[in-house]
């Protein structure tokens, strides 16, 4: 989605006027922050005195910049969208609800297996 040439989006469908490139955002972010949050939580590999929600959404927050960035630059006819990124840090947040649905708790340390 991120990399799609602006010309391939036709602007007159139902999926602009849903604004559905928002919902794929925040799928696409929460899925891989979810992966992120339980990866590192099973490992421990966090600093110490970091909180993985920190982590994780500032990660996301980077990350959808830094996308955004490059689609503006490289591609052509799309530009950066602040609310691309917003998409994106709304979903690394929801992960951290799923997280919770999943393990019971914030993430963090989580119990071997």
């Amino acid at each position: 989605m991120h990399m799609l040439p602006g010309s391939d989006l036709d602007a007159d469908t139902w999926w602009a006027a849903w604004h559905m490139d928002k919902v794929l955002h925040t799928i696409a972010f929460s899925g891989c922050a979810l992966t992120w949050a339980i990866a590192l939580a099973k490992q421990r590999r966090l600093q110490e005195g970091w909180r993985l929600e920190q982590v994780l959404v500032g990660g996301a927050l980077v990350f959808g910049m830094v996308l955004e960035a490059l689609q503006g630059a490289w591609m052509s006819g799309r530009t950066f969208d602040w609310m691309d990124v917003v998409a994106d840090v709304v979903g690394a947040m929801s992960s951290l609800g799923v997280f919770f649905g999943i393990f019971g708790q914030r993430p963090g340390r989580i119990a071997s297996d």
